[in-house]
């Protein structure tokens, strides 16, 4: 009788032990975000704001680690193999929420059943852009020059499943064109220098980094590959009225966790990561940097990325385009 006792005595104070855990405050001490791209860039900067507002409002330290890599899979795979408590999230492009899994031959994980979208945190708009010697001032003589002289042009692109380059596979499906790619594995640095030297004839950029270019004469923009012209430009037009009708190819960058995390903690950050992203400083700092804050909650973001999805799959598998 008193071993029964005994072990049902250690039964109920285990039982308590778990449920005092499983109830244990969040965050209950240091949270990592991992910036799936390198130091320097608009996922690092996006992650560092977080960070710096996260950590004033929720008491505790919240870090910063890159963890670059095979388009954002990397550090996105370290998330969703952590425990779904809400001490390791994530920012990054679309590449690991909707893309990867089109393109890649092998993936660390399932997006659609182990990512939990929490934040849409901006998006940062491409403008279509040729080198000077392109006999092209509009879309409609773009495409007519890519279907005669220009049919072997070479387009630039940071990388290969780049936001650069799908959205160049989008205009060559949707026009009927053709343009050999050249990807710079994750330089954009290089692959402006090379487009500047003609050495490449077009390309889809970020605006904050090309406008200049553009305005000085290095560069000719063509249209902007938003459904509605951008504000620090609105004199150029968008794909969508130069012709492509319904034309979107827009990068945008969120905040993802572990599927699995509690809906009550996913609306708390995506309601801190509203804020953060709403306070003057901050729209400076992301508009320096071409990004635009475009929040969404949680519901609307899923969806969102699963839309994004389904439409990338499509454009991927008519390009033939692989990442083995």
């Amino acid at each position: 009788m008193k071993l029964k006792l005994r072990i049902l005595m250690l039964v109920a104070i285990s039982a308590v032990g778990a449920a005092a855990s499983a109830q244990q405050p969040w965050p209950s001490h240091t949270v990592r975000i991992i910036a799936t791209s390198p130091p320097g860039g608009s996922v690092d900067l996006l992650a560092r704001v977080l960070a710096e507002d996260f950590s004033r409002s929720f008491g505790v330290p919240f870090v910063v680690e890159s963890r670059p890599g095979a388009n954002g899979n990397i550090g996105v795979d370290l998330v969703v193999k952590a425990p779904a408590d809400g001490h390791m999230l994530f920012v990054a492009p679309p590449g690991p929420f909707s893309i990867n899994a089109q393109l890649m031959s092998f993936m660390p994980f399932n997006p659609a059943a182990d990512i939990a979208p929490v934040a849409m945190l901006g998006v940062a708009p491409l403008l279509l852009v040729v080198h000077p010697s392109v006999p092209a001032k509009n879309l409609q003589e773009l495409i007519a020059w890519m279907r005669g002289e220009g049919a072997q042009a070479h387009y630039a692109s940071q990388a290969i499943a780049s936001s650069g380059h799908l959205a160049m596979e989008l205009l060559k499906s949707l026009a009927g064109v053709d343009a050999v790619h050249v990807p710079y594995k994750g330089s954009a640095a290089q692959a402006t220098t090379d487009l500047l030297a003609g050495r490449v004839a077009m390309s889809f950029v970020n605006t904050s980094t090309t406008l200049q270019h553009v305005r000085d004469g290095r560069l000719r923009a063509i249209a902007v590959a938003e459904l509605k012209r951008i504000e620090a430009a609105p004199e150029i037009p968008t794909l969508a009225e130069s012709g492509l009708p319904g034309f979107e190819a827009t990068p945008w960058l969120g905040l993802g966790a572990r599927s699995g995390t509690s809906r009550e903690l996913i609306h708390r950050l995506n309601d801190r990561a509203s804020r953060a992203l709403a306070h003057p400083e901050v729209a400076r700092r992301l508009a320096n940097l071409g990004i635009e804050a475009r929040p969404m909650m949680p519901d609307q973001f899923a969806e969102f990325v699963r839309a994004e999805t389904g439409k990338w799959a499509d454009i991927i598998r008519r390009s033939g385009a692989k990442v083995e």
